[in-house]
């Protein structure tokens, strides 16, 4: 797919609900806080934390324009340069990264990746 193999296992765990999002369930706490660590409001699922969350509109308006789901049918699993995007969103914005590899002011977005 073109995607290192760390961003390739933070897509495949958030798609199977096991990566470090706060609505996946761990095996340590079991009874976590799920709403969204940057923006509060909401449940901190895939969907939320790739496609809605204010807090990475930013990054999600360079990279992410008309990707309207990530559910398993969606169209855009099969567009190459939208799981690049995907990926590079991931990245930017260390969305489901372990905890002591994130930090709270993010570095510039990265270029959309030629198509």
């Amino acid at each position: 797919m073109g995607l290192g193999k760390f961003v390739a296992g933070r897509i495949h765990q958030m798609g199977a609900a096991k990566s470090y999002l706060a609505t996946h369930l761990s095996w340590f706490d079991q009874n976590p806080k799920t709403s969204c660590p940057r923006w509060g409001n909401e449940s901190e699922s895939f969907e939320h934390a790739s496609l809605t969350c204010p807090a990475r509109l930013r990054v999600r308006d360079l990279l992410l324009k008309g990707v309207s789901s990530l559910g398993p049918d969606a169209p855009f699993w099969t567009k190459l340069n939208l799981v690049k995007a995907i990926g590079q969103s991931i990245s930017d914005t260390r969305t489901g990264f372990p905890p002591d590899m994130t930090f709270d002011s993010f570095p510039p977005p990265s270029p959309p990746a030629p198509t």
